[in-house]
């Protein structure tokens, strides 16, 4: 079950990125770690303290290599 919800949260993630007008199949998180990158407003401080220090930097990471940018 737990498993589960991850995956339904991390589906919600990229609905709501997609949404705002994000990059497909990126999530909120990897957003704003990319945001922050280029020195852009970003959440990431907030989404870090939520979900755990270095949340968006290895969010943005697997984005990256998914997308094979790296």
């Amino acid at each position: 079950m737990k498993k589960y919800l991850k995956r339904i949260a991390i589906a919600a993630s990229v609905l709501c990125n997609v949404i705002l007008g994000g990059e497909q199949s990126q999530t909120f998180s990897a957003r704003n770690r990319a945001w922050q990158k280029r020195n852009m407003p970003n959440l990431v401080w907030l989404i870090d303290l939520i979900c755990g220090k270095e949340h968006c930097s290895q969010c943005y990471a697997y984005w990256l290599i998914r997308k094979n940018k790296w």
